[in-house]
């Protein structure tokens, strides 16, 4: 017999979505969680970079989740000029198909109930209405958990705005290369107006022949669709490549002010919990997924949870100083930009490194430069 009643469900298997069911479902709980497409892990909408330090104390990564370990990064400049950072061990290119179908493996064998197929709908007097093989079945909750995207519908059940204006907003556009010649050790990262006004262009290599080339635009900066700057990029650096994926999409730049109730959460890009700096968002919605399942039990038997603290502490005091960084380099044009790699340069090339503080980072370049230091002066004193 079907079971019509949980005590938690989570909406969307991504990572997020998938953490939050398996910590739950370790604190035996009845836990529901649903997947609106076929498979989980699928489409990939990802760049699929992945930094040890941020999810160190949260997940170990699995050999044969990964495509690729990076132990450094290569940053070019406006007009071209590179140097290396040399960071072992700092991160991955992960195979995101299989990280996420494992995390909702590990849901499941915690008990979970896994659901793929099964598109939640909306609310209906304490039951969610799921669509599930053309036909709409209801399950009565206690706990909602939202890990369903960056227009989030259970953020919107519940009466939050999801909405971003266009300046809250990367938009993307990704293609997986194949035979292309590139250092597949070291993501790469590429600033200018050029090749991405108001955001930076990605190289994370998959192997030593295939990497997610893609980048992230301001809107508000250029006419120019994101699809137009990478294409014209690929012409230019990979001519002879194979496109084997083709990813476009928004990140979200800006937190939601609300992202909790009575009886729900939002975890990743559902409470927008993306670094607006980076655009990264797999260790954040882990983060918060497994904050969010733990804290959701401990709400059902009537203890004090922590949730908004700790998600203040763990996720959203970086994302506020980011987003501040942020507001200053969108503002920046390509001869600031040029000074900052110079200052990057003098700190970090030929150098091994075993962390980049972001804080410590931002205040030696506006402190060396006085044109960057008028602009940032709020952001250097708060």
């Amino acid at each position: 017999m079907r079971r019509r009643a949980f005590d938690i469900i989570v909406v969307g298997a991504g990572p997020g979505g998938s953490c939050a069911a398996f910590a739950a479902a370790q604190e035996a709980v009845s836990v529901l969680l649903l997947e609106e497409h076929p498979e989980v892990g699928s489409p990939v909408v990802c760049a699929e970079g992945l930094s040890q330090s941020t999810i160190r104390d949260y997940l170990e990564i699995k050999p044969e989740w990964v495509s690729s370990s990076l132990s450094g990064a290569i940053i070019r400049g406006p007009d071209k000029e590179e140097f290396r950072i040399d960071y072992p061990e700092v991160g991955w290119v992960l195979e995101r198909t299989k990280f996420d179908a494992a995390l909702a493996k590990m849901a499941q064998d915690s008990g979970a109930v896994l659901k793929t197929g099964a598109k939640a709908i909306g609310l209906d007097d304490g039951r969610l209405k799921v669509l599930e093989e053309g036909r709409i079945e209801t399950y009565q909750f206690k706990f909602l958990i939202g890990a369903d995207g960056i227009g989030s519908k259970v953020g919107r059940w519940f009466g939050i705005d999801t909405r971003l204006k266009p300046s809250e907003l990367e938009v993307c556009a990704e293609y997986l290369l194949e035979e292309i010649e590139i250092d597949n050790k070291s993501v790469y990262l590429i600033f200018g107006a050029k090749y991405a006004p108001g955001g930076y262009a990605w190289i994370f290599p998959k192997s030593e022949k295939s990497a997610n080339v893609g980048l992230g635009i301001t809107p508000t900066k250029t006419k120019m669709r994101a699809r137009q700057f990478l294409d014209n990029w690929i012409g230019e650096d990979f001519p002879g490549a194979k496109i084997k994926r083709r990813v476009f999409g928004g990140v979200p730049a800006k937190p939601l002010k609300r992202f909790s109730g009575r009886n729900f959460f939002l975890v990743g890009d559902a409470a927008r919990f993306t670094d607006p700096l980076s655009g990264a968002g797999i260790a954040n919605a882990v983060k918060s997924g497994i904050i969010a399942g733990k804290n959701a039990v401990l709400r059902l038997k009537g203890k004090k949870d922590h949730f908004e603290s700790a998600i203040r502490n763990k996720i959203l005091k970086e994302i506020k100083f980011h987003e501040r960084v942020r507001n200053i380099y969108v503002r920046l044009g390509d001869n600031e930009l040029k000074d900052i790699f110079k200052i990057g340069k003098r700190i970090y090339a030929g150098k091994k490194v075993d962390d980049i503080n972001t804080k410590i980072l931002v205040r030696e370049i506006l402190l060396s430069s006085p044109g960057l230091l008028k602009i940032g002066f709020t952001l250097l004193f708060s």
